[in-house]
């Protein structure tokens, strides 16, 4: 550990934990609205109503904070599907609704992020340590849908649930991400049930 890593502080206290927040979120912002590379440190603590050198006592650099910011884009984007898939009674609901339910959810969660998605994109061909972290948050998607699917196993077709999750996990997040930050020649409505369509004849008997 260098002498700089020495200086970085781990916040204890309630305010200090709220500065570090406060530090994180501005930054989110910046690098959605000026992108990572036209960001700097001085802005982000501007924009986080601190000093450059309160900046410094949480964070090494830029690139520090941006993969902060990724652990708090995935932490909460499940959180946030989790939390909307516990409000359903799986015994009550539909199969067409329960799917909708979830694509409804992810399109949700994903309002907060659409300028930050686009520098994601970026990154990830550009700092291989981003995408590690970002192929971490793809499997931990990929678990949480194999998991959903393993509940009504009794009434799934495919036989391999693994493989039938990468499909679910993949089919849905392309849609998703088309509708949240791509320009649509389909209406977003049109695209959500013809997914939904798909997914219910592949999955249910």
């Amino acid at each position: 550990m260098g002498e700089t890593d020495n200086k970085i502080r781990t916040p204890q206290q309630e305010r200090s934990v709220r500065t570090k927040e406060a530090i994180i979120r501005a930054a989110m912002k910046q690098f959605s609205d000026k992108g990572f590379h036209q960001t700097n440190t001085k802005e982000i603590a501007a924009a986080a109503g601190v000093s450059t050198g309160s900046f410094y006592s949480y964070f090494t650099d830029k690139r520090a904070v941006f993969i902060e910011v990724l652990h708090m884009y995935g932490d909460e984007l499940l959180a946030r599907v989790e939390a909307s898939m516990s409000e359903i009674n799986f015994a009550m609901v539909g199969r067409y609704e329960l799917i909708m339910h979830l694509i409804d959810s992810l399109l949700d969660s994903h309002k907060d992020f659409i300028g930050y998605h686009k520098e994601l994109s970026i990154m990830y061909h550009s700092d291989e340590f981003i995408k590690q972290l970002m192929d971490t948050q793809y499997e931990t998607g990929r678990l949480s849908t194999l998991k959903y699917l393993q509940m009504g196993r009794d009434e799934m077709k495919p036989a391999d649930l693994e493989a039938a999750s990468v499909i679910v996990f993949e089919s849905v997040s392309a849609i998703v991400d088309v509708i949240s930050f791509s320009p649509q020649r389909v209406p977003a409505d049109r695209l959500k049930a013809e997914l939904v369509n798909m997914l219910v004849q592949y999955l249910y008997k």
